[in-house]
């Protein structure tokens, strides 16, 4: 079963990558530019369950003139569970201006102004692992009784507007956006958590070229009064994140720390994780890459307060046959919040990417 579904999905990108380009490769000036990336992979654990995902997804910009650009981000999976979901992840306007000190302005459905896991693990070429960063998408365990799950720091897009200035060695940022960093929510959904006004200040140095260490602050609110009978005024959290990139010779080492302080109807709650990730370059078409991550939080059952831990490994072999198809083979094991021991996965992820302008 396992060999046959995997013929299946390598004919479906082999058609993706032999497919004639859309316009000329020729180099040449455009105010529309276009890439798509497409991942399929499938995971088996120990007792023989299998798990199919699959994600599609086009970045297209527009050049609108006088510095102005439009960005939309449009996505199609297919989730482990075998649940579909369609998305928009970003659909905003930019200002950029260069200079001695560089001005963006951007406003809309904008990128993460939260963290850099959304940045390096939502597009599965830039991810150089098979899985994405737990931190996005395991909910923590239960804060409130009957109350919302969050995310150590979730996949967030959100609506909003962000002003970023950088020089040389330095960049920092601002934002004002509508949703909390804890719990995400969809463009393309009829249930979705009630909208609060959250502030990002943000940071960072680049003391050297290929070294990069950034910190953000967030604040504001997160569950509303009244979304159960327990909380009876809004609860707020404050997100404090500081992640870095080092690339040097043929290796990039990258990782985040979290810290959440999350107000509830009992008590201040604190959640904290990290993950660091490393990929190395054996030889033009080899790669190693690997992924090492921690989180910890509380699970409230009143009256008992007990903290919990989610630990993961990942390690992936991966093979590129052509600069726009990578092969990737990787063994991944995780042990969830309140699990006595690890569950392990194998998995085979095949990913395309192509810029057509």
């Amino acid at each position: 079963m396992f060999v046959f579904r995997w013929r299946t999905w390598l004919g479906i990108v082999l058609c993706l990558t032999s497919a004639p380009p859309l316009l000329a490769q020729e180099a040449q000036p455009s105010v529309l530019a276009i890439d798509t990336a497409a991942s399929f992979d499938e995971s088996v654990d120990f007792s023989g369950n299998y798990a199919t995902g699959l994600s599609v997804d086009a970045l297209v910009s527009v050049g609108l003139g006088r510095g102005l650009e439009g960005i939309v981000w449009p996505i199609v999976q297919r989730l482990g569970s075998g649940q579909w979901s369609r998305d928009v992840w970003i659909a905003s306007v930019r200002y950029e201006r260069a200079g001695p000190v560089g001005l963006r302005v951007e406003g809309g459905l904008v990128p993460s102004p939260v963290g850099l896991a959304n940045f390096i693990g939502r597009r599965p070429h830039l991810n150089p692992t098979i899985a994405q960063p737990s931190s996005l998408f395991s909910a923590l365990p239960q804060l409130e009784t009957r109350g919302p799950r969050a995310n150590l720091l979730g996949a967030v897009y959100p609506f909003g507007g962000q002003v970023t200035l950088s020089g040389r060695h330095w960049y920092g940022h601002a934002a004002m956006i509508d949703t909390s960093p804890l719990r995400r929510r969809r463009i393309l959904s009829r249930t979705n958590p009630p909208r609060f006004t959250n502030v990002v200040v943000g940071g960072g140095v680049m003391p050297f070229v290929g070294l990069t260490i950034g910190a953000s602050v967030t604040h504001g609110g997160w569950m509303r009064a009244g979304e159960i009978p327990t909380v009876t005024t809004d609860q707020d959290a404050t997100v404090v994140t500081v992640e870095s990139e080092f690339s040097f010779a043929h290796t990039r080492l990258s990782g985040e720390w979290v810290r959440d302080l999350i107000e509830t109807s009992t008590g201040d709650r604190v959640a904290a994780g990290w993950f660091v990730q490393g990929q190395h370059t054996l030889a033009p078409r080899w790669f190693v890459a690997g992924r090492v991550e921690k989180i910890s939080s509380p699970l409230v059952t009143p009256p008992l307060v007990l903290q919990q831990r989610l630990v993961g490994f990942e390690e992936v072999v991966g093979f590129r046959l052509t600069p726009e198809f990578t092969v990737r083979l990787g063994h991944r094991a995780r042990r969830g919040f309140g699990r006595p021991g690890y569950d392990h996965q194998a998995a085979v992820s095949m990913v395309w990417w192509r810029r057509w302008i």
